[in-house]
């Protein structure tokens, strides 16, 4: 049994090698010597009854006994700082806050560079976990405390949570530029006789261009179903494939050459995308600043762009 009279430092010390597999890279991460953390291996190895780490080519690898606590700790540990920081007035240019945020593959795409950004100007020790989920799981991570907050077009997410809309953006089609029978317009002929990429993250059900179609009664032509974002455009360069995607999309493509977006050639609504979080954080000072600091951030950044 553990001595209840445990140092949390060596729960850091734990959880730095753990990450690390070096002992000298763990005493750098913790601003320790490597003689200080090799003592508090030895204290960790005695309270635990477990080598906890073995050294190997591969460097210092956990025990199952050590690889099955490291997750519980990470957690444990990331809990009680939350908790401290709560009880002390929220300084961003000090904090050691970490936040989690869910973000789709295009979110993290295209929001995530403009906040790491501002955070690395004005909050420069927060950490920030980026946590990709399936759509149908975000309630349950967020209730759970899981993560902090989520970004996105997520309608499914109402009762029990707060959110303020961000922006708003059509849907565009993409198509390479050379595309033989589409140049600057799209007819919705073109479009039904077209055939499709489809980007339908799990758990998402219809979107909203589906929605707009079914209304119609189209039902456009699915050549590939994709569950992420990223790999359309790359086919798209090498095929006459269409995807339907929201317009601010076409900035994160500025390397991306022989890729060019038309109007959608009829009505869909626009994407409305917005920070949630659950009702529990709401008062939470750190919280507080962490969602204005976003909610100032990504309208001014996309928000011209959108539309």
């Amino acid at each position: 049994m553990i001595n209840t009279a445990f140092d949390l430092n060596l729960v850091r010390v734990m959880l730095a090698v753990a990450k690390h597999r070096n002992v000298t890279a763990a005493g750098r991460e913790l601003g320790l010597t490597q003689s200080s953390v090799s003592h508090s291996l030895k204290r960790l190895r005695e309270l635990c009854n477990d080598p906890l780490f073995v050294r190997t080519g591969a460097g210092m690898v956990p025990t199952p006994a050590a690889q099955s606590m490291v997750e519980p700790l990470e957690k444990a540990l990331s809990a009680l700082v939350g908790s401290l920081a709560r009880t002390s007035p929220f300084d961003p240019a000090t904090t050691q806050r970490s936040f989690a945020i869910l973000l789709s593959d295009i979110g993290q795409l295209i929001y995530l560079p403009i906040i790491a950004a501002h955070l690395a100007r004005v909050a420069p020790q927060v950490s920030l976990r980026v946590l990709h989920v399936g759509i149908d799981a975000y309630r349950d991570v967020l209730a759970a405390g899981e993560a902090d907050f989520a970004i996105g077009h997520l309608p499914s997410l109402m009762g029990g949570f707060r959110q303020v809309s961000l922006f708003q953006d059509p849907y565009v089609v993409m198509l390479r530029a050379d595309h033989p029978h589409i140049r600057d317009k799209i007819t919705l002929a073109q479009y039904m006789a077209a055939s499709h990429i489809v980007v339908e993250p799990p758990g998402r059900g219809p979107g909203l261009v589906e929605q707009a179609l079914a209304r119609v009664r189209n039902k456009r032509k699915v050549a590939l179903y994709l569950p992420h974002f990223f790999a359309g455009p790359l086919i798209l360069r090498n095929s006459d494939y269409l995807m339907t995607a929201p317009n601010f999309a076409r900035f994160a493509l500025h390397d991306l050459q022989n890729i060019r977006t038309v109007p959608l050639p009829f009505r869909a609504k626009k994407l409305n995308v917005k920070l949630l979080w659950h009702e529990r954080m709401h008062r939470d000072p750190g919280h507080q600043w962490m969602r204005s600091a976003i909610s100032e951030l990504l309208p001014s950044s996309i928000g011209p762009l959108a539309g």
